[in-house]
């Protein structure tokens, strides 16, 4: 399944990569044959939207009710994980489905886009009980946790331990990963969550922006350990009275979140609920998918966050 990215795009003279692949013509570069292509859609996955999870999801279950004993989908790097995260969280099908892409384009003399697609397809076609899984330059990743830290090499992903690698054409298992599912989801409009990064002299006004257009919940990406200014946690206490549902995740990319000062806590006390590994991200995935299927939030987050 295509929905576009680096893996299918041709750099222009003017030095920007813009789509120029099919399915089938990724397909042929993988050296990977008897596969079933479906081009979904083909954007920038800066361009991908909760909608977009919802086709994507939809098109997975029609496959795998047709038939298909694994999926694999090619898939732009810059919000992957958000994708991996929603499908994990609300699509369970009973074939593994595997979300690749590449760091560099296909016309690219190094490009990784044939060699990760060709992993994806070995990983899929292998008929483990995986869930969604990334597998990105010959590792195998659980989609909880995952995130985007480079931008340039190959290796383009981490923030959680691989359950698997491929080499040689061969998928090997080294772990579970346990799963993040939550309910099925399948209405096309979802509940409306945003992000709202703090930094040295913040104030309310994206907080109380993002309520006033219809919030149902918030990720506070706080400085530090949790740690936010007294104007954001007056702002965060009054709209957790009102019902709005708040996660704390942190702007560090590595390290275990957890309240260890004074502004940490009074966010706790509140009612927010902090984020131990997953960043601003897929914590808003997380806290989207609760909502939509009206699961226990700290529950969810103490299973997956």
């Amino acid at each position: 399944m295509t929905t576009g990215g680096t893996i299918a795009t041709a750099v222009g003279s003017d030095g920007i990569a813009r789509h120029a692949s099919s399915g089938d013509a990724l397909l042929a570069a993988s050296g990977h044959g008897d596969i079933a292509v479906d081009d979904l859609m083909t954007v920038d996955s800066s361009d991908m939207t909760p909608r977009r999870w919802q086709q994507i999801a939809a098109s997975i279950r029609g496959h795998v009710a047709a038939g298909a004993t694994g999926i694999v989908i090619a898939h732009g790097t810059d919000t992957l994980e958000e994708t991996a995260l929603w499908l994990a969280l609300t699509c369970a099908v009973p074939v593994p489905v595997v979300l690749t892409g590449a760091q560099r384009s296909g016309d690219h003399p190094e490009s990784d886009g044939p060699v990760n697609l060709h992993d994806a397809l070995t990983v899929a076609a292998g008929g483990d009980a995986l869930g969604v899984v990334v597998c990105f330059a010959g590792q195998v990743y659980p989609a909880a946790g995952i995130r985007k830290v480079d931008l340039v090499t190959p290796a383009g992903f981490a923030g959680v331990a691989p359950i698997g690698h491929v080499r040689d054409g061969v998928f090997t298992r080294g772990g579970d990963a346990h799963s993040p599912f939550l309910g099925t989801v399948t209405h096309a409009a979802l509940p409306r969550v945003d992000v709202v990064s703090l930094y040295p002299g913040a104030d309310a006004t994206a907080l109380e922006a993002y309520v006033r257009v219809g919030a149902q919940g918030l990720v506070l990406e706080s400085m530090g350990a949790g740690n936010a200014n007294d104007v954001v946690i007056e702002s965060v206490s009054r709209h957790i009275d009102n019902g709005i549902e708040v996660l704390v995740t942190t702007r560090v990319p590595c390290g275990v979140l957890a309240p260890g000062y004074p502004p940490g806590q009074k966010l706790v006390d509140a009612g927010a609920v902090m984020v131990p590994r997953l960043r601003s991200g897929q914590a808003r995935v997380l806290l989207m998918a609760a909502l939509a299927t009206g699961s226990d939030l700290a529950a969810v987050v103490e299973r997956l966050g």
